[in-house]
């Protein structure tokens, strides 16, 4: 270029020429370097593009991940989202456009509670070469920080796309998982929800809505009822059954699965057969560590046939290997493909499955949450053990739809997402309480329910247009509810002219109503059309009778636990007939004083029979349904005294031990929280270790039940004789018992006049013969473990759950006689309260000898509408599309 300066100042007749040619290449000179330049701005505008659009696109993927995981644990924790999604209208699902409504100002139209507009805030920090200070359309970025921390900001919301069956209290209609996947026909609650979220490092009034791109993730949350399994475990699954079993059902565990049948050398041979699909998180074992005991016995899977049959010579099976002392490893990745899909493990995609906290059985967890069952019960019983001498031991809740009651509004911890807009709810009062402590009168209008109820001795029914009928048996109702001290049922057998009955006299004669003083209590109410039944609520103790001072030391003695328990006991037939029939007398109810009704008070219960009837219990604890003609013959159902409650698919009653069980205003127990995990009670002033609760709950009476019906506590539970097995496998109920832990009690474990319990107060020594029982319901409950699965070591040093075979806790001696089970297993982990040591049925320490067990799984629980009320559920999520969206 200077060249060409110096030709175009030369005299010379090219200079024309020269000027020409140097004006040109000038021209062209700085073409180039504005073509670099503009090159230089597109490669960094570019650049800044290219970062802005990688920072923005993982901090929309930041919200997404923190929204499902929000939703998620909604689940986990026994709750559902709920809310409206921002700038959402009725009947219309909310979808990528709305994201608009989180940017504009005020916030009114942001959404509600779990579906509405969120911020979350990130920082990114980009290379200090390419810091970015504005973006590729020019606007400025929000400032950075001193480090060069870009801030960011991640925009979401959530929208509910669930397909309701009612729409109102948010049920999900069912679907069946489909085959080829996980768990493939299971029948599961679909929620399904599309999270939304724009990332941005511009501030909100900057953005352009039409350039924005969005994140957009659909998954369904699977909720699957856990009863759908004949065998589904927390912990380690054991199966070492001495005689056949056959499990018809899907078997799950979370962790290890260990089989190695005892019962082998019969011909033919004893085995474990598995007909439905296995599933285990963890490995599969060949064995059983710690009960090392090889006898022959096999594990079976069926893989093709008939799995109603499990003798059809014409099934497939395919077996574990055979029990080897020298194997210790885990069923290896081909000996699992021999089972063709029909066994799982961890490694071949069985996943875990997330299982509700010990605490969804409290009254309130560690964290003083409000406990699942107790939240949606509608029935609850609280132990209150040690109120003074005379008072009632227990507190009684009622919570219903429909019918009479009061406002649920305060005061009685009602779960939010407890179903129905009707509720009401009843803490009954002390002479209610005193009543439930009583003998039933049952007033018996039909040779039907003489049948199932009375005496074969008993030969009239009750008339009520008959004064004389209905003043005798009034009068007879109102002097025993006056009592304070129990009436024992032995009383009822005694004369209206003993001693013993003497109050009752008294009562009786102040009413004016005259009785014949030389008959017992039962003959005088059966000549007037009425028969007693067990009193619905008892305190267990010996079989004499009842005093005003309950010994809780001596009232129940559990020879597994080799400890003394105080035991209250609920005649679910009694509870049932009362809710119809009962009667009570009023009282100053101050619970903490035993004060006797006066004459005012008799008298007001007595002349309140006609016309109104103040103080009958006649639809306290639940709204009866319409009498059922197609029901069995003499059922609840069938005689009109069935309930009509349908919440959560039934009645749900729940049990526990008031934290004050002295009733003084101050805590008697504490949660230890050393295991975070855990919500293990102590129980001040219990010589007892933890994982020893001095309390427990049993339940009898239960043959027939008023519907389907879920009985719940979180100490142990016992239950005895036969349960919902009235009028047979068709017509039993959807059923299920939920206890810290589940101990099964025969026939004849009842005295047949008190109805009491009488058995498990010793080591066996020849005694407590059981009889052939049945019980038809799901169980859920803690299970013993055992502490070695692994290596090799004597039976001596192990400590022996019991496996699958013993998960129902035995205190009789069942030698030769059947025990009949239809329902589902399903264990939830150690127990929180009673953990004492399982011991071998049949040795010489035992309490409890071998039963022929019938166990099966119950196919009625594949359908969701004969589940058990508030059947317990696992969470399994499920991602359905993750894309990024252009609006």
């Amino acid at each position: 270029m200077i060249r060409a300066q110096h030709l175009a100042r030369a005299e010379s007749p090219a200079s024309g020429y020269a000027m020409v040619i140097t004006s040109i290449v000038t021209l062209m000179m700085f073409s180039l370097l504005a073509a670099a330049l503009a090159i230089t701005n597109l490669s960094k505008s570019s650049t800044n593009a290219y970062m802005e659009g990688n920072s923005t696109f993982y901090a929309s993927e930041s919200g997404l991940n923190k929204r499902a995981n929000e939703l998620r644990q909604k689940f986990v924790n026994y709750s559902t989202p709920d809310g409206t999604s921002p700038g959402q209208v009725a009947g219309l699902i909310a979808g990528i456009g709305n994201i608009s409504a989180c940017f504009d100002t005020p916030d009114t139209n942001d959404g509600t509670d779990d579906f509405a507009c969120q911020t979350l805030d990130l920082d990114y920090n980009h290379a200090s070469n390419l810091r970015l200070t504005q973006g590729a359309d020019g606007k400025s970025l929000s400032t950075t920080d001193a480090s060069g921390n870009v801030k960011y900001t991640a925009y979401t919301f959530a929208s509910d796309r669930t397909i309701y069956t009612d729409a109102v209290r948010k049920i999900p209609q069912f679907q069946v998982i489909p085959s080829g996947q996980l768990y493939a026909g299971l029948n599961v609650q679909e929620y399904r929800y599309t999270i939304y979220s724009l990332a941005t490092s511009k501030q909100a009034q900057d953005l352009d809505a039409k350039a924005s791109t969005v994140l957009e993730m659909t998954f369904k949350s699977r909720v699957i009822p856990l009863f759908q399994f004949a065998a589904f475990y927390e912990g380690d699954l054991e199966m070492t059954s001495t005689s056949q079993m056959n499990i018809s059902g899907r078997v799950h565990t979370n962790s290890n699965l260990y089989s190695q049948p005892t019962g082998g050398g019969g011909t033919p041979p004893v085995d474990t057969r598995l007909l439905g699909t296995v599933t285990v998180a963890g490995r599969i074992y060949n064995q059983v560590v710690a009960h090392d005991d090889d006898r022959g016995g096999a594990t079976r899977v069926l893989i093709s046939g008939d799995p109603t049959d499990p003798s059809n010579a014409a099934n497939i099976y395919q077996n574990f290997p055979a029990y080897s002392t020298s194997r210790t490893s885990p069923l290896t990745t081909t000996e699992i493909n021999l089972f063709q899909g029909k066994v799982l493990d961890g490694a071949a995609g069985a996943t875990r499955l997330d299982i509700p906290q010990p605490g969804f059985l409290r009254k309130l967890d560690k964290d003083n949450k409000i406990g699942e069952y107790y939240g949606k019960a509608d029935l609850r019983l609280e132990m209150v053990p040690k109120r003074a001498v005379g008072n009632v031991p227990f507190n009684f809740t009622a919570i219903k739809n429909g019918g009479t009651g009061g406002s649920c509004a305060t005061g009685f911890d009602i779960s939010p997402n407890r179903q129905g807009d009707t509720l009401k709810c009843t803490k009954l009062n002390e002479g209610q309480l005193r009543s439930l402590q009583q003998p039933v009168m049952v007033k018996v209008t039909t040779d039907e329910e003489r049948a199932r109820f009375c005496r074969t001795t008993m030969t009239r029914n009750y008339d009520p247009t008959s004064s004389s009928d209905s003043q005798t048996l009034r009068a007879l109702q109102v002097a025993i509810a006056a009592q304070n001290t129990p009436v024992p049922s032995t009383q009822l057998n005694a004369r209206l002219s003993a001693g013993a009955n003497g109050n009752i006299r008294s009562i009786v004669t102040s009413l004016g109503v005259a009785m014949p003083i030389n008959q017992t209590l039962n003959q005088i109410a059966e000549s007037a059309g009425g028969c007693f039944l067990a009193p619905p609520i008892q305190v267990l103790g010996d079989n004499t009778a009842i005093t005003a001072s309950y010994n809780w030391n001596s009232s129940y003695y559990d020879a597994r636990e080799l400890r003394w328990m105080g035991m209250l006991q609920t005649n679910i037939a009694s509870l049932t007939v009362w809710n119809r029939d009962g009667l009570y007398v009023e009282r100053d109810n101050t619970l903490t004083t035993n004060d006797a009704p006066t004459t005012t008070q008799t008298s007001a219960a007595f002349n309140s029979g006609s016309p109104s009837s103040t103080y009958d219990t006649d639809g306290l604890l639940f709204v009866r349904a319409l009498a059922k003609a197609t029901a069995p013959t003499g059922s609840f159902q069938k005689l009109g005294l069935g309930s009509a409650d349908t919440t959560e698919g039934g009645l749900v009653f729940h049990a526990t031990v008031s934290d004050d069980i002295d009733d003084n205003g101050t805590n008697n127990t504490t949660i230890d929280t050393t295991v975070p995990s855990d919500n293990i009670r102590k129980y001040l002033g219990n010589a007892g270790s933890k994982r020893q609760s001095p309390y427990g709950f049993a339940f009898n009476g239960g043959k027939d039940l008023p519907g389907a019906l879920t009985l719940v506590t979180d100490q142990a539970i016992y239950v005895q004789g036969d349960y919902d097995n009235f009028g047979g496998d068709v017509a039993r109920l959807p059923a299920a018992i939920i206890g810290d832990t589940i101990t099964v009690l025969s026939n004849s474990c009842r005295n047949d006049i008190t109805q009491m319990l009488n058995c498990g107060n010793s080591n066996l020594n020849g005694g407590n013969a059981a009889t052939t029982t049945t019980v038809n319901a799901a169980f859920l409950s803690f299970t013993d473990r055992s502490t070695n699965n692994t290596g090799s070591a004597s039976v001596g040093t192990d400590r022996y759950s019991g496996a699958l075979n013993n998960y129902m806790r035995m205190v009789e001696n069942w030698d030769g006689t059947t025990f009949n089970y239809t329902g589902s297993f399903v264990s939830l982990g150690a127990p929180q309260e009673f953990s004492g040591r399982y011991i071998i049925g049949g040795t010489t320490d035992s309490y409890y000898t071998i039963p022929t067990r019938n166990f099966n799984y119950d196919p009625n629980f594949n359908a969701a509408d004969r589940l058990p009320p508030l059947t317990p559920k696992v969470i399994y999520l499920q991602q359905d599309t993750f894309k990024r969206s252009y609006k």
